[in-house]
């Protein structure tokens, strides 16, 4: 957008409405951004922990099979590729584990809603594998202009999981602060009333 030294030029690009405008498409624009590199991150990870399994391995097992066969075949669907990838469940049935993801995944949408509703820039996730137990851990960055925290989530199956744990953990720690800064202002509040 050119703007020309005329006057008046600048009050167009002044309007609340078209400020308002610009901001959501921005938004719109960003939110695509990280949900792509969310997904990338994701899939990157599930990359190295198979590149490790097949280092370690250094032949053919069952494993590597799996592996070779899982790249062989095209999946459009990112999750399928994570999803595939889980040797076993745990003893768990596939119904326990898409409510734990749906629980989790409520984590992690919280956590944008939290940011979000706050004017804060959406939380960046890194998402590595733990190579000598083929899980995952993630950490998940929050910066504001009154703050900057950064915290790590539990040891979980898909790098998926992990990014919702450490959404978990990234909430409860908002909540605290929430809390004790609740709790200063209830304290200054006192003191002001006894003095």
């Amino acid at each position: 957008m050119e703007m020309s030294e005329e006057s008046g030029a600048t009050s167009k690009y002044n309007d609340d409405g078209q400020i308002d405008d610009f901001l959501q498409s921005i938004q719109k624009i960003r939110d695509e951004i990280l949900r792509k590199e969310s997904i990338l991150q994701e899939r990157s990870a599930q990359c190295d922990m198979d590149i490790q399994t097949l280092l370690s391995e250094g032949k053919m097992t069952p494993k590597v099979v799996l592996i070779i066969r899982k790249y062989k075949e095209t999946c459009s669907d990112t999750t399928e590729v994570t999803n595939s990838s889980c040797s076993g469940d745990g003893g768990q049935s596939i119904t326990k584990r898409k409510k734990l993801k749906k629980a989790l995944l409520r984590q992690c949408k919280e956590l944008d809603e939290i940011c979000r509703g706050a004017h804060w820039i959406l939380p960046r996730y890194t998402v590595l594998p733990s190579v000598s137990d083929g899980m995952y851990h993630a950490s998940v960055r929050l910066r504001c202009l009154d703050f900057e925290m950064s915290l790590t989530g539990g040891l979980r199956a898909t790098p998926h999981e992990a990014k919702c744990s450490a959404a978990a953990n990234m909430i409860l720690e908002l909540h605290k602060k929430a809390e004790e800064q609740e709790q200063e202002g209830i304290r200054c509040k006192i003191t002001l009333l006894n003095s």
